[in-house]
């Protein structure tokens, strides 16, 4: 999910600080955007995509709600990645469940800290398709670390409309050495940012199993950043968003921050 999705991803604004923003300069080699070409040869098209959302480092802090026919919950969390394989996640605000409860990724591998047991859980393979802190984001997600890139063959289909924006429709699909459970993804990009605006992921058959819209996009230095992301199943009547009250790209992060001794401790 870090990758693809990027932390993912407001009715709240982006809160950067300015010196963060004055500091974020692209990177050498980013291809542009290719606003005014009809079919723009799609590999550095998708590169630049997957810079933008990405960076080497980040750190935020968002806000996730949860809503089903039900009930309904909402979670404010700290996030800290480096690279494809380093992330952790830590509520700050929730029930008192999950309040200081955190998530900690080292390559293919999740644990959990479990506040009221004071104790560290790793995931056995059995609970990666389990539902993540009862969103619509399963603990295989989190764990995928994906690259458009890398594991995906891609073709641009067109150009449409989508929200007031002209926009190309892109298919992704996964090399027969990708590790991907979709049999599919289309994903609607922004022709004037290269922005996301939309995806929408295929299970076998090329049923639509779940649909990731994006929105208020933000300006950040040389990128431009989704602060909103919402997240629908197909066939159930739920969905999880997620809207960023601030990020910092290329940030220095100690290694420390993602040791198994610090989850340990809880902190």
């Amino acid at each position: 999910m870090f990758r693809l999705l990027t932390a993912m991803l407001p009715a709240v604004l982006l809160l950067l600080p300015a010196a963060a923003q004055a500091a974020d300069a692209p990177p050498p080699g980013l291809p542009a955007c290719p606003t005014k070409t009809e079919k723009p040869e799609v590999a550095p098209l998708l590169e630049r995509m997957e810079q933008m959302m990405d960076g080497r480092s980040s750190v935020a802090t968002m806000t996730m709600r949860i809503k089903t026919e039900s009930w309904s919950r909402t979670l404010k969390m700290k996030t800290w990645s480096k690279g494809e394989d380093y992330a952790l996640i830590r509520v700050l605000e929730g029930g008192p469940r999950e309040t200081g409860m955190m998530t900690l990724k080292r390559e293919k591998q999740l644990w959990n800290y479990l506040p009221q047991a004071g104790r560290v859980m790793k995931l056995p393979s059995g609970m990666m398709g389990d539902s993540w802190m009862g969103s619509d984001f399963t603990n295989d997600d989190l764990v995928g670390g994906n690259s458009v890139s890398r594991d995906f063959d891609s073709e641009v289909l067109g150009t449409v409309r989508h929200e007031g924006r002209d926009a190309w429709r892109i298919r992704l699909t996964p090399r027969p050495s990708a590790a991907v459970v979709w049999e599919s993804i289309e994903v609607v990009l922004d022709r004037a940012t290269c922005v996301p605006l939309e995806q929408r992921f295929y299970d076998e058959g090329q049923t639509l199993a779940r649909t990731m819209s994006f929105g208020d996009v933000r300006t950040l230095g040389w990128r431009h950043f989704p602060g909103r992301m919402a997240v629908k199943p197909a066939d159930e009547k739920r969905e999880t968003v997620i809207e960023y009250e601030d990020i910092r790209f290329d940030v220095e992060i100690p290694d420390s921050t993602f040791s198994l001794h610090r989850l340990q401790q809880g902190r």
